[in-house]
């Protein structure tokens, strides 16, 4: 049998289908800042995340990085190699430790890529919605506030994690938004005293899911709408609706 929690993406195969892939697939953990992609090495594995979240982060030659995408129950790491390229010039990290199924390379092109496999449909719809997320966070960067981002990234983080608490460095945060960690620190004091969230000891508590929407800018809704559109419902209550069964 395979595990009861799942990502998305294999939770709405086909039974038969999840049940011929069962054998590629391992059930792992793993932890902050683990890296699952290098840039310009071979991409070795796919990892679909189910309660864990992963960073694509875009590095500079002078030693800066922004994170230009992230990843959850929603979606899988290494679309490179769907897509027919064995290398990518990012690299993909752990943002937030948890699990998750992982397949070798060498597996999802055999089993997955090169077949006729009802998991290619969703990995393209992902890879589209993924390619938006890019887009819209490169302009996201470039034109809106750091308080408006940073409550956009807590809460598409929040949506992944579906917690109201996670860990979350402050070296970390500026790593991911492309600043300094005292502006980091500023900007974090402040939705602390609007009441939003509270941060201590690398300790992420989210107060106000709804007041963080409302300080996000709109690119939070642009990029979830992407995601919404992979499955035949919002993946959010996809998500919602797996953790409910698995806590009855």
């Amino acid at each position: 049998m395979f595990e009861p929690k799942e990502n998305l993406m294999l939770a709405a195969l086909p039974p038969e289908e999840r049940r011929r892939l069962d054998p590629f697939l391992k059930w792992v953990t793993v932890e902050l800042e683990d890296v699952l992609i290098e840039p310009d090495e071979p991409i070795k594995h796919i990892f679909f995340p189910f309660n864990s979240v992963t960073s694509t982060i875009q590095e500079m030659p002078d030693g800066e990085s922004v994170e230009t995408g992230l990843m959850g129950v929603e979606g899988v790491i290494g679309i490179q190699l769907w897509l027919g390229m064995p290398t990518t010039p990012t690299r993909t990290i752990v943002q937030v430790a948890g699990q998750g199924h992982l397949m070798k390379a060498s597996d999802f092109v055999r089993e997955v890529r090169d077949r006729p496999s009802p998991l290619n449909r969703f990995v393209g719809r992902y890879t589209h919605a993924f390619l938006s997320m890019t887009s819209i966070a490169a302009a996201c960067n470039r034109m809106h506030t750091l308080d408006q981002r940073m409550c956009r990234w807590l809460k598409l983080i929040h949506n992944r994690v579906r917690n109201d608490e996670f860990p979350m460095r402050q070296q970390f945060m500026a790593q991911m938004l492309g600043v300094q960690r005292p502006t980091v620190s500023t900007t974090a004091h402040i939705l602390q005293q609007a009441g939003l969230i509270t941060y201590s000891r690398g300790q992420m508590k989210i107060l106000d899911p709804e007041g963080v929407v409302d300080g996000a800018c709109g690119c939070y809704e642009l990029m979830e709408r992407e995601m919404d559109r992979i499955y035949d419902v919002p993946w959010r209550e996809l998500a919602n609706g797996e953790d409910q069964k698995r806590n009855r």
